[in-house]
């Protein structure tokens, strides 16, 4: 019969382990120690921290000694996705050496204590019963060490978040010149399109504000109005500036720059989901729109929202190859339109959001 003791009640099977190390003979020589002892169950042995997190989540050990440095996944690591998984499993760092800082990010890591290896069998596993019931265990003669250690890593982690502020403040401005470059290039081209762009994106957060969009989604749709004609920059100037009816063909090209925006684009990380914005920002609510003829809600609602402002705007604005609307003619002509080019739901908030614009504002552009 096995043994049992003040920690162990009677009716209480043997304290399941795990054994997590890179090195084959240390496991062995582990579970060796482990297994003379009635109260302990070496139930697996895994290699590496990765493994450690799949044999934890199958079997549920009580007790997992984990080593620290290991491949792939560290015992730090580990130890994190291990508890994310079941907080109820008792985790001990296996240490080569009392190293302060190593145990004390195990610690934090969520380890309530530690053992050394090599260290006498009979320790090792009194180290494992006193986890199956402990909150945790640190030497004594440790404990200055360790809360100089905690001072030194809380130093290190302030300095890293300094310095990840500072990255972060310098990738804002290369973003900033990023898009401001784009636009640059694109207004170089047609100076029409330089005064349209901010008008279009002015009205699109207004319109997506109207609609409950917030946070990152509203600074992408605002993007996506800004570039939403970026693709013109690839349209022959002799087809951009054409004051007379284009043929098929040219309007085959015409229709090919929100692709060719979507490629500009999609090459910059952070404007990745603008991308998507622009490529549909020419789609129709029936299906007969381009690129891709998406109909209704497969349409993304900040095209939808680009798609209606820009129609507005170009329906309001005098250009070689058109008369301008009135704004109240324009309006009536979203009417017109809602349920076939555009979303009924996004006509509703833009005509809203028309009415309440001074009137100098939403009337005809010369």
């Amino acid at each position: 019969m096995p043994e049992h003791t003040d920690n162990q009640p009677a009716d209480e099977g043997p304290i399941r382990v795990l054994i997590v190390d890179d090195d084959r003979d240390m496991r062995e020589v582990v579970a060796e120690s482990l297994a003379q002892d009635s109260r302990i169950e070496v139930v697996a042995r895994a290699y590496d921290g990765a493994e450690a997190v799949r044999l934890a989540q199958i079997l549920t050990p009580d007790v997992v000694i984990m080593d620290v440095n290991m491949p792939r996944l560290d015992g730090c690591a580990a130890t994190e996705r291990i508890l994310d998984l079941h907080p109820e499993i008792r985790i001990v760092a296996l240490t080569g050496t009392v190293d302060s800082d190593t145990v004390t990010r195990m610690i934090l890591a969520g380890a309530i204590g530690y053992a050394v290896k090599g260290s006498d069998p009979r320790k090792l596993a009194e180290i494992v019963v006193g986890a199956s019931t402990r909150d945790y265990f640190v030497d004594p003669a440790a404990l200055d060490e360790l809360f100089a250690s905690v001072v030194r890593l809380a130093r290190e982690e302030r300095r890293r978040r300094e310095e990840a502020e500072q990255l972060a403040i310098e990738l804002a401005a290369a973003y900033k010149e990023t898009i401001t470059a784009l636009v640059s290039a694109l207004r170089y081209r047609d100076f029409d399109t330089e005064e349209h762009g901010d008008r279009v994106a002015e009205r699109v957060v207004a319109v997506a504000k109207r609609l409950g969009i917030e946070g990152q989604q509203l600074q992408d749709i605002e993007y996506g109005a800004v570039f939403h004609d970026i693709g013109k920059i690839a349209v022959p100037d002799s087809i951009l500036h054409n004051t007379d009816d284009l043929t098929e063909a040219e309007w085959d090209v015409i229709r090919q720059h929100t692709v060719i925006g979507e490629q500009i684009i999609q090459g910059v990380g952070f404007l990745k989901k603008v991308a998507q914005i622009v490529r549909h920002s020419h789609e129709h609510w029936d299906g007969s729109g381009y690129p891709d003829n998406l109909a209704g809600e497969a349409i993304p609602i900040e095209s939808r929202i680009v798609f209606a402002c820009d129609a507005f705007d170009a329906m309001t604005s005098s250009r070689s190859y058109q008369s301008a609307m009135t704004a109240e003619r324009a309006m009536a002509r979203l009417r017109e339109l809602s349920g076939v080019h555009f979303d009924p739901a996004v006509v509703d908030a833009l005509i809203a959001v028309l009415q309440e614009e001074p009137a100098e504002v939403s009337s005809v552009h010369g």
